[in-house]
């Protein structure tokens, strides 16, 4: 396997590695190769085809100004922080995609490290009946990728409180619940650091190193640009609905907002206030305008509330309309 030197370390954001895992399949991989490479970035990954508001707490991820990621692979969502090292195998498609067949390089590398792992499930490896690794993969005509988290100290507890849903009672339980089932490697490596561990990593699974030049990294920097967007963010499948409700000054308010790709596309008010004119002229100001801060801003500073309802406190509305926004 070819070792990729990608010079991005100190990175904390995906879209890079993304944009690199892109290349390597689709225009460097070639008949009998395959690359690896670990890299390491601070927030929530969401999979290709996930709605977020199902996968995380987006209040918890906003107070603690923890960046949301969507991947352009399937699977479920990961919390990664810069104690946990992330990992990309790059390979030719086989008949039969098997994640074990691809993870046996990391079991194998850790075994010479007296750290037993084994493969469970769909695609985790574990550490004595613990997961330390999930992953997640894509194949096309060129090949297969295959990329995963690998716990080395990550912070357990924000990890569980950012990918469960908006309820203190299921993550007080879910806490204790995960650490039952989820653990660090650190304790068990001797005092091994996580930079040691990587580079450990690195010499057992490869045999050659493939080093981008200036201008394949000036080149996947703009390559990379598009997993940052707002479009690439709020991309899913299937359009859903967001329910928010409140009492502000004018009455209580209910709001029904049908999503999709981070657009509004229908929106309903429900309560006991008081309309000066009818709603649909309202609401369908925000119709096909994106779901977020700026915009809706935007669409707000252009409309005189008074018009629309009796005694609303136009900021008030902005408020609780703006609750959840995740960007």
């Amino acid at each position: 396997m070819i070792l990729v030197k990608h010079q991005n370390s100190g990175n904390f954001t995906p879209y890079f590695y993304f944009a690199l895992e892109d290349y390597l399949l689709n225009e460097v991989l070639k008949e009998g190769e395959s690359y690896f490479f670990t890299w390491v970035i601070k927030g929530v990954v969401i999979g290709h085809n996930q709605i977020i508001e199902n996968e995380v707490n987006l209040d918890f991820l906003k107070a603690n100004n923890i960046k949301l990621f969507r991947r352009p692979t399937g699977g479920g969502t990961v919390y990664a922080d810069e104690h946990n090292t992330m990992f990309s195998i790059i390979a030719k498609r086989s008949e039969n995609f098997s994640f074990k067949a691809h993870l046996s390089h990391i079991i194998k590398a850790l075994e010479k490290l007296n750290v037993i792992l084994e493969f469970s499930g769909r695609n985790d490896l574990l550490y004595d009946g613990k997961k330390v690794s999930g992953n997640a993969f894509l194949q096309n005509k060129n090949g297969m990728l295959l990329h995963g988290t690998f716990l080395y100290d990550a912070d357990l507890e924000t990890m569980i409180r950012a990918i469960t849903p908006d309820d203190e009672k299921l993550v007080s339980k879910g806490i204790e619940s995960v650490r039952s089932r989820v653990t660090n490697l650190k304790p068990y490596l001797n005092g091994m650091t996580q930079e040691a561990l990587i580079h450990h990593l690195e010499q057992e699974i490869t045999n050659d190193v493939y080093e981008l030049s200036d201008e394949e990294i000036k080149m996947l920097l703009k390559r990379s640009e598009k997993y940052a967007t707002i479009e690439y963010l709020y991309h899913q499948q299937a359009a859903y609905t967001k329910e928010i409700k409140g009492r502000i000054e004018g009455g209580v308010f209910k709001m029904r907002l049908l999503l999709q790709e981070g657009k509004i596309k229908d929106f309903q008010l429900f309560g006991d206030f008081f309309t000066l004119r009818p709603l649909e002229e309202f609401t369908s100001l925000f119709i096909n305008q994106y779901y977020n801060d700026e915009t809706i801003t935007k669409i707000s500073n252009a409309i005189n509330f008074n018009e629309y309802f009796l005694d609303v406190n136009k900021q008030s509305f902005l408020t609780l309309l703006k609750s959840g926004i995740l960007m």
